[in-house]
């Protein structure tokens, strides 16, 4: 049975409507913390997420399910030609600024985007926001090794790496707190720019097979983009470099043999 401080803290109100805060609004704040904008110019207040066009089957099967349900409210995905992504906006004013007191700025958050507070503290949040982000601006990818190896791992990208890159040193930091909370293991990098005009970068790397097999035991994904690896990796002991979602899906269906298109 919640407490009294903790059934408080469950409901955030804003005007006249309260927010559930749950496992699935954290994926939602991962989703919108990869891809998402909050825009607020004098005339529109919008809430915009968009990604990838190859992306569109996971904004319709999962993304604007998942927004749907849990604000109840009917939003509808699109193209957005001039930036060739697939997403939807929501112009709720209540939806918006309930976004903007979670932590989120309005405008430009590439330098100052972070984890919500409600996340920071709670394991299922923290699985749940991490999903969202992965699914969105994170990658899984696979490389070869190089020196003196058998064949097989010199020749095909076997070895698992889940990454994350951002100009963000408050969002990099977190994220690493929430991994290093939930029993992974990782490594950060920064990258200084040889321009200056370019900002500072931060990456997170989770690399090898146990780590891989524990986020998705933990984690998951629900972006086919990504799984689509990860189920090669895991088929065949290696995904290919480069390929298409479709050849990808190819590949799994049997219909392309992996081995004969490169590394």
């Amino acid at each position: 049975m919640l407490s009294y401080v903790a059934k408080i803290f469950k409901y955030i109100c804003i005007t006249n409507m309260m927010f559930e805060i749950t496992s699935e609004l954290a994926e939602i704040c991962g989703i919108h913390a990869g891809d998402g904008y909050l825009r607020n110019d004098g005339k529109r207040k919008e809430l915009d997420i968009s990604g990838s066009t190859e992306e569109q089957v996971y904004y319709e099967e999962y993304v604007i399910p998942l927004v749907r349900k849990v604000f109840n409210i009917d939003i509808k995905g699109k193209f957005f030609p001039s930036r060739n992504t697939y997403g939807f906006v929501v112009r709720n004013k209540e939806i918006i600024n309930f976004f903007h007191k979670l932590g989120f700025p309005y405008g430009n958050k590439t330098l100052i985007v972070a984890v919500p507070d409600f996340v920071l503290n709670n394991k299922e949040f923290s699985y749940h926001f991490l999903r969202g982000l992965l699914d969105t601006d994170g990658h899984i990818n696979f490389r070869k090794f190089y020196g003196k190896y058998k064949e097989f791992k010199t020749k095909y990208a076997n070895y698992p790496s889940i990454q994350f890159t951002s100009v963000s040193k408050t969002l990099i930091q977190q994220i690493s707190l929430l991994i290093e909370k939930l029993g992974l293991t990782f490594n950060i990098y920064t990258r200084t720019p040889k321009r200056i005009n370019e900002n500072i970068s931060y990456k997170i790397t989770l690399n090898g097979i146990k780590n891989m097999e524990k986020w998705m035991e933990m984690i998951g994904s629900k972006n086919e983009i990504k799984l689509s690896r990860y189920r090669i990796w895991k088929k065949f002991g290696f995904c290919p470099t480069r390929l298409s979602f479709k050849q990808r899906e190819d590949i799994l269906k049997g219909k392309l043999d992996p081995y004969l298109l490169g590394s």
